[in-house]
C-alpha cells in the first residue's frame, strides 16, 4: 500500500520520465511545487517504490526509471487528463467535418494527425458490418455479363462488388428482382441476407420472372460477402519509429512483424468494456511486450460499434492520449451519421 506521499512521487517521475526520456533523480524532484518535502524524504521513498517494484535503476545513473508494475499502477490509480489537449479538439472537429474530404480520407488524415502529436501507431477498426442495417441495394450494369452490386448501409458506408451474372440470365430481369430485394431487405441486418434472399426467392412474384435456381441465390450471397469484414484505417508509422525506443533497426523490425501477423483486429480485447490500457507483458502473446495498447470503443447505435486503438512506448503520453481518444470515440458517430 502506498502513502499519498508516495503516490506524488511516482506520479511525478512516471510523467517527468515520460516527457524527458530521461531517468529522474530526487534532486530534480524538489523542484516540483506539490512535492514540498526533502530531498532525503524523496529518496528515501524513491528507495521504497525501487524495492517494491514501481521503480527501476538504471546502470547509467543514479536515477530511476517507472517499470511496468509503476506504469500499470499510475494507468489505474494516478492518470488523469490533461486539460490543455482541448485546444486540439477543434483541429479534430475541422477534419471530420471538412465536405471536400471522403469519409474514409477524413478518418486516415485525423489518425495521421492524432499519431504526429501522440508518436503513436493509431488505428480504427469499424463493427463488423454484419450488424449494419441495409438501407439501399442497387444493380449497376457493366455490360451483359457483369455488373456491379452496391450497398449503403446504416453505417453510411457504400461499398461495391464486382459480379458476373450467371448464364441464360437475362439482366433487366436481374434488375427487376434486385428492386424487390432491395424493399425487402430495407433497415434489415446484413447477417440476415441469406435468410432473406432465400425466403424472398420461393415468393411468387419473383419465381414469375424466372424459376427458382441455386447459382442466382449463390452468386448474389457471395456478391454480399466483401460486406461482411471490418473496417480497418491506419496511420502512418512513421511517427511512432520516430520515437527513442523504436529507432533501432531490430526494435522497428520486431513492431512491423508483430503487427503484419496479427493485424490489427488482434489488438482489440474487450472492445465494448470500455477504455482499456495494456502495458508491456500483457501484450506478450501479441509480440508487443515492449508497448503500451491503449484501446477505447465508439458507438454508432447498440449494435454498430468499432475500435479506435493506439500503440505507442511504455513511455506513452497517457494524460494526453486518453482524452483525445475518448474525444474522437464521441466525435466518429457524427461523421458516419
Amino acid at each position: 500500500m502506498l502513502s499519498d506521499r508516495q503516490k506524488l512521487i511516482l506520479k511525478a517521475i512516471v510523467e517527468e520520465y515520460i516527457s524527458t526520456n530521461e531517468p529522474i533523480g530526487s534532486k530534480s524532484l524538489t523542484d516540483k511545487p506539490y512535492l514540498k518535502f526533502s530531498s532525503a524524504t524523496i529518496r528515501y521513498d524513491m528507495q521504497y517504490l525501487e524495492e517494491t517494484g514501481y521503480l527501476e535503476k538504471t546502470h547509467t545513473s543514479s536515477g530511476r526509471i517507472p517499470s511496468q508494475l509503476g506504469y500499470r499502477y499510475y494507468v489505474d490509480n494516478l492518470l488523469t487528463r490533461d486539460e490543455d489537449v482541448k485546444n486540439i479538439y477543434l483541429n479534430i472537429d475541422n477534419i471530420l467535418s471538412n465536405k471536400l474530404l471522403t469519409k474514409e480520407t477524413a478518418v486516415v488524415e485525423v489518425l495521421n494527425y492524432i499519431a504526429k502529436l501522440s508518436g503513436c501507431f493509431l488505428a480504427i477498426v469499424g463493427s463488423n458490418a454484419c450488424y449494419a442495417k441495409v438501407k439501399k441495394m442497387e444493380i449497376v450494369p457493366l455490360n451483359d455479363r457483369d455488373a456491379l452490386l452496391l450497398i449503403v448501409t446504416s453505417q453510411g458506408v457504400v461499398r461495391s462488388q464486382r459480379i458476373n451474372i450467371p448464364k441464360d440470365f437475362k439482366m433487366d430481369d436481374l434488375l427487376r428482382i434486385m428492386n424487390m430485394f432491395d424493399v425487402a431487405m430495407y433497415d434489415q441486418a446484413i447477417y440476415e441476407i441469406r435468410e432473406i434472399l432465400a425466403r424472398e426467392a420461393t415468393k411468387p412474384r419473383i419465381r414469375e420472372i424466372v424459376d427458382y435456381r441455386d447459382d442466382i441465390l449463390n452468386f448474389m450471397i457471395k456478391g454480399f460477402a466483401s460486406f461482411l469484414n471490418n473496417e480497418c484505417y491506419k496511420s502512418s508509422m512513421t511517427p511512432l519509429f520516430n520515437e527513442p525506443e523504436f529507432k533501432d533497426y531490430v526494435v522497428m523490425q520486431k513492431f512491423v512483424k508483430a503487427i503484419d501477423s496479427i493485424e490489427v483486429t488482434g489488438l482489440i480485447y474487450n472492445d465494448k468494456k470500455g477504455l482499456q490500457i495494456r502495458i508491456g507483458e500483457e501484450n506478450k502473446e501479441l509480440g508487443l511486450n515492449d508497448c503500451a495498447i491503449v484501446s477505447i470503443p465508439y458507438y454508432l447505435d447498440l449494435n454498430e460499434y468499432g475500435t479506435i486503438v493506439a500503440v505507442g512506448p511504455l513511455r506513452m503520453n497517457y494524460k494526453g492520449v486518453v482524452p483525445i481518444l475518448e474525444y474522437l470515440a464521441n466525435s466518429l458517430p457524427k461523421l458516419y451519421k
